[in-house]
């Protein structure tokens, strides 16, 4: 198979595990990460793909109503950018409404993914969404605005 199939699939693959994410979808991380992948967000930074794997264990416990729609998609030789918007309920946040943020996701591959780092804005995230932080990061951005 040409390598630009087997990248359209690989990245097709990611997108389709994020699209689905859930508890049951966790094991497919083999299929589409290396063992040492580099998993990189605003908040974590981590190795391995068992680390990654537990990672997305807590989050699956965590969230509830999640869904994820992609944007756009830039592929390139060995390696693609995907927009995203995300939504998702999670107790803890947004008095139980949904959150939504966007974002963008780097991946870099070979035969499987072996980094991956995504973007968004944490504020939009969680401090937006936490009682007293939410009050202080909004008035903060209306200040800057």
């Amino acid at each position: 198979m040409p390598s630009s199939i087997l990248s359209d699939d690989l990245v097709r693959k990611v997108m389709d595990f994020y699209a689905n994410f859930s508890r049951d979808t966790i094991p497919l991380i083999d299929e589409i990460y290396t063992r040492d992948v580099e998993f990189i967000d605003p908040v974590h930074r981590l190795e391995g793909s068992l680390a990654l794997k537990s990672y997305f264990r807590r989050l699956a416990e965590n969230m509830q109503d999640y869904e994820m729609q992609y944007i756009d998609k830039l592929e390139g030789d060995d390696s693609a950018c995907l927009s995203w918007e995300m939504s998702f309920v999670h107790s803890s946040l947004n008095s139980g409404r949904p959150v939504r943020v966007r974002g963008i996701s780097l991946i870099k591959y070979t035969s499987k993914i072996y980094y991956h780092e995504d973007r968004y804005d944490l504020g939009a995230l969680i401090y937006e969404h936490v009682p007293v932080l939410g009050a202080a990061t909004r008035y903060l951005k209306n200040r800057l605005s």
